[in-house]
């Protein structure tokens, strides 16, 4: 038996951000970072509620949510008693408007759930569509993955004006993560025809769309597009589940802060070729290359899977990404990297997204892996 429930409205388009004047008489608790509220973009949001509500700005967010942060946001939530609380910005926003739904209605600090809306400045997590969030741990320099339905958000607001200013390198990361949430949702345990088709078509605008979003950050079209495949991946990876390169990724993310799509980007090829030992699996991911028409349906499914990994490694070129951790810009040392494999291994044994992933994995393949990204 499958399940397809898709709990989220979602209005998409450039008037998106009206939707918000049909609210009045209530007490909103917006969550944005820092710039977005000092250069003035909050104003979009502002100036479409009324004037007989009464809002309140939270901007004390970090790049990577952090358990403290999410803390210091319920306060808020508590102290204004919110009816709405809205998530505007990117992945860290939205991440850290959830973990303040999760922990304030888990703690029953508030005693009704607030109509919680998503607005997504960026194109990457999806997050806008699922009912994860994924908050990090400083003590124990760990990034944990929260699940449970009451993240949903009740509304996503997709204008792909917020995306115009977007910087490139920013598109470039945010993009990988949109086609790793993709990549990893069709091979996962819990994909289903539904799912199928939804990541299919998400990885197949997001070759078409993500370079020219990096090269011409002002083309309302294809910022629209992106928008459009980041839901839809964020709909196929909540459903279908996601797997060991997440389960990488965040490792990577939460031990040395590399952003997540480029550590999403790093991993990606790891996973395909891990998981592709499966002919199942490789058979599936040959036939999304065959869909998308990275190769026609007469190439073998090991040659298939070469050329979508080809695909994957001139995009990451094209975008002038760093394709190992040796790479970075600002680099990890090797010896520090190291020492820091086997908890990174550790980690990502006990990762959420990791029963998702198509085949098993040992700790001790984790280390190699690891080690093989430097």
């Amino acid at each position: 038996m499958n399940e397809c429930q898709i709990v989220t409205k979602v209005i998409s388009g450039e008037d998106a951000l009206s939707f918000l004047k049909t609210y009045e008489n209530e007490r909103i608790l917006i969550i944005c970072d820092t710039f977005l509220n000092q250069n003035g973009t909050i104003q979009l949001v502002m100036e479409q509620l009324s004037a007989t509500n009464k809002a309140v700005i939270f901007d004390r967010l970090v790049p990577d949510p952090t358990l403290d942060v999410v803390a210091d946001g319920v306060k808020e939530a508590v102290k204004l008693q919110a009816t709405i609380i809205i998530g505007f910005g990117g992945g860290a926003a939205i991440d850290t408007a959830k973990g303040i739904v999760y922990f304030a209605m888990g703690g029953k600090a508030l005693s009704q759930k607030p109509t919680f809306i998503v607005i997504p400045t960026t194109s990457g997590t999806g997050s806008e569509m699922t009912s994860f969030a994924v908050i990090t741990d400083t003590a124990e320099k760990r990034k944990i993955a929260l699940i449970d339905d009451m993240m949903y958000a009740t509304v996503a607001l997709l204008d792909p004006h917020l995306t115009l200013s977007v910087p490139a390198s920013v598109t470039a990361n945010t993009g990988f993560d949109v086609l790793t949430h993709a990549l990893e949702a069709y091979v996962a345990k819990n994909a289903t025809d539904f799912t199928d088709a939804i990541a299919c078509q998400a990885v197949s605008i997001a070759i078409e769309h993500l370079p020219k979003c990096y090269h011409y950050g002002g083309n309302l079209k294809s910022r629209e597009k992106m928008s459009n495949a980041s839901n839809m991946a964020g709909i196929a990876f909540n459903l279908g589940g996601l797997g060991m390169i997440h389960s990488m990724a965040h490792q990577l993310g939460g031990m040395f802060h590399i952003p997540h799509g480029l550590a999403c980007a790093i991993c990606l090829t790891t996973g395909i070729l891990y998981n592709s030992q499966d002919p199942v699996v490789e058979a599936k991911y040959a036939d999304l290359a065959y869909k998308v028409g990275i190769v026609p349906r007469n190439v073998s499914t090991q040659i298939a899977v070469q050329a979508l990994c080809a695909v994957i490694k001139a995009l990451i070129n094209d975008m002038n990404m760093p394709t190992r951790i040796g790479e970075l810009k600002h680099p990890v040392a090797r010896d520090e990297y190291e020492a820091a494999v086997l908890q990174m291994a550790d980690n990502a044994m006990e990762d959420r997204c990791l029963p998702g992933n198509p085949l098993s994995i040992t700790k001790e393949t984790f280390v190699a892996l690891f080690k093989s990204l430097y």
